[in-house]
Formats: structure tokens, C-alpha cells, sequence
């Protein structure tokens, strides 16, 4: 489990991250699978993992590419990623 707790100015926004969080340390995803997964728009996920990401709890380690060719990024918890080497 993360041993930081994302800060958010909204209860709501914390719970999301949160939620987030514990996809991610199951397995490395897309925004768009992550939505999927929680039930949320791609918007909303995308703006929270941004917000991680400041917060250096999420990277995007790799990329790969999306349904229309384009480039994607793999988000994966930072200390998810760490603890493994």
C-alpha cells in the first residue's frame, strides 16, 4: 500500500485518487483502462493522474500505442515501480 496520501482540495477529488492508486498497484495502466476500471470519465482520470504525478506518486514509464495510433501513456504507482527492483 502507498505510503503517502494524495492531497486533494476536495474530499471527493482524494477518494478518486485514492481509488486510482489502488488500481494502479494491481497492474500499470492507460487512463482510459483505469476509467474503465473505476467508472469514471477519461477527463476525470486524466486531471487526477496529473495531480499524482506532481505529487510523485504515479509515473508514466512506458508508452504504447492507442486505438487511433497515436502514443499512450502506462501510468504505474512511483513506489510500485521502485519496490520491484
Amino acid at each position: 500500500m502507498n505510503k503517502r496520501t494524495p492531497q486533494a482540495r476536495h474530499p471527493l477529488a482524494a477518494q478518486d485518487m485514492g481509488r486510482i492508486l489502488a488500481c494502479l498497484q494491481q497492474n500499470p495502466g492507460t487512463s482510459v483502462e483505469i476509467a474503465r476500471a473505476l467508472r469514471l470519465t477519461v477527463n476525470r482520470v486524466n486531471g487526477l493522474l496529473l495531480e499524482l504525478r506532481a505529487q510523485g506518486l504515479v509515473h508514466a514509464p512506458s508508452c504504447t500505442i492507442g486505438s487511433k495510433g497515436g502514443t499512450v501513456n502506462v501510468w504505474a504507482c512511483r513506489e510500485a515501480e521502485e519496490g520491484a527492483r
